[in-house]
């Protein structure tokens, strides 16, 4: 018994000794250093350079990244009589990664922080430093044993195609839970064509509700030309909702925007909603890229009846941006207009930083500049500047002397990723 234990002890000492950063010595050189000095034997250390701990481990790509952000928001217009709804707060956004590729299967795991929001992954400083929480950001497979296609299932990575950044339907922290079904194909040298179909559930069918479950069905196709000076890019987007009218989809938060009924959160009309988005990228010198977006909710809508307002179901962006931030030492300057009505989309899936609380009825700006100090880091400052489209539909006025301020909000990022 006490010359087993006395292996085991070898065996640990070594592995543990072998799993550290060391420059100085290689393994194989500190493996013969050991068993010169006759620490262990020439079988033991070969028998451990042997052994591995699964096959899979070798397919394992880990990545992610931290953001620390210092972000205000203040209205201007109001007075004194709204510096309470000011904010001022420091906010940190860690996400951590891994993919596992076995075959033509792949598991797609990431976990963040948070406070469990269907549209945000940040945690502000506060609470006396308590700790903060980590919640599950992905977890879906994708399934490549089709060419050209994959199919996912799970918490996974937004599907769908989306052009410059644009968060006017979808936040971009928003990860789908559901299914979906992705082609992509190259037609000649540069010319890219796509299909991307989701089957992603709002909420489970819930009895106590007396529902049979939310959902959203997600339809889209578009091309892609990457060339050099000049590129384009198309797609058309069509969503609908089951059910959507038949519960709260139990979310958390519900954002600014959409007709509701009287619990606030159950929806009062339908969505089939069109999305059409497009861009055009040349080099002139440096990259630049000019996109555009309409959003067209079909479906017969009424925000009000006293006094009577409809069909507000139609939202726009045009950007432009000039740079690209992604190497060291290089640079980006973005610029968007972004109008957007009560009910153009789903507001508790779309931009969540546009306003106080996100959400559709509003129109404003958004600007930011990056810089890459490397490869790895970033500084970037952002600013967003909005009003409530229609002041007769929600949200609440701010104050009764100035029902519609101007929204300011900052944020000033340092990101670093792995």
């Amino acid at each position: 018994m006490k010359r087993f234990s006395l292996k085991v002890l070898k065996m640990m000492v070594l592995a543990g000794v072998l799993a550290l950063p060391m420059s100085a010595l290689a393994a194989d050189d500190l493996t013969d250093l050991l068993v010169k000095k006759g620490t262990i034997t020439k079988e033991e250390a070969d028998s451990i350079q042997k052994r591995k701990i699964a096959s899979f481990v070798d397919q394992i790509k880990l990545s992610g990244d931290l953001r620390i952000r210092e972000e205000s928001q203040w209205y201007t217009g109001t007075g004194q009589a709204n510096d309470a709804k000011n904010v001022n707060r420091q906010r940190l956004r860690l996400r951590i990664g891994s993919d596992i590729q076995e075959g033509l299967t792949i598991i797609h795991i990431r976990l963040a922080s948070g406070t469990g929001q269907q549209v945000s992954t940040n945690q502000s400083f506060t609470g006396l430093s308590s700790e903060k929480a980590i919640w599950i950001d992905r977890a879906y497979i994708e399934l490549k044993q089709i060419p050209n296609s994959s199919v996912l299932l799970g918490r996974m990575a937004n599907p769908f195609f989306i052009n410059l950044n644009s968060e006017l339907v979808w936040d971009d922290d928003y990860n789908p839970e559901g299914f979906a079904e992705q082609y992509s194909a190259k037609v000649g040298l540069n010319l890219r064509v796509f299909a991307n179909v989701g089957q992603i559930v709002l909420d489970s069918s819930n009895g106590a509700t007396g529902h049979d479950g939310q959902w959203l069905f997600g339809y889209q196709a578009g091309t892609e030309l990457k060339a050099d000076p000049v590129g384009f890019n198309v797609a058309v987007l069509y969503y609908s909702l089951f059910n959507g009218r038949h519960g709260t989809f139990s979310q958390s938060p519900v954002q600014d925007g959409n007709t509701r009924l009287a619990d606030k959160a159950t929806l009062a009309n339908d969505f089939n909603v069109i999305d059409g988005t497009a861009a055009v990228s040349f080099n002139a010198g440096i990259p630049i890229q000019i996109a555009g977006e309409l959003v067209k909710n079909l479906a017969d809508t009424v925000q009000s009846s006293a006094p009577a307002i409809k069909k507000k179901n139609s939202a726009y962006l045009a950007g432009l941006k000039v740079g690209n931030a992604a190497a060291a030492n290089t640079y980006e300057f973005a610029l968007m207009y972004e109008s957007i009505d009560t009910d153009a989309t789903l507001a508790d899936l779309n931009f969540s930083d546009f306003g106080p609380n996100g959400g559709t009825n509003r129109k404003g700006y958004m600007a930011w500049a990056a810089y890459n100090l490397t490869d790895a880091t970033q500084f970037k400052v952002r600013y967003y500047n909005s009003k409530i489209k229609d002041d007769k539909l929600p949200p609440a006025p701010v104050t009764a002397k100035d029902p519609n301020p101007t929204n300011n909000r900052i944020q000033v990022d340092f990101s670093v990723k792995f």
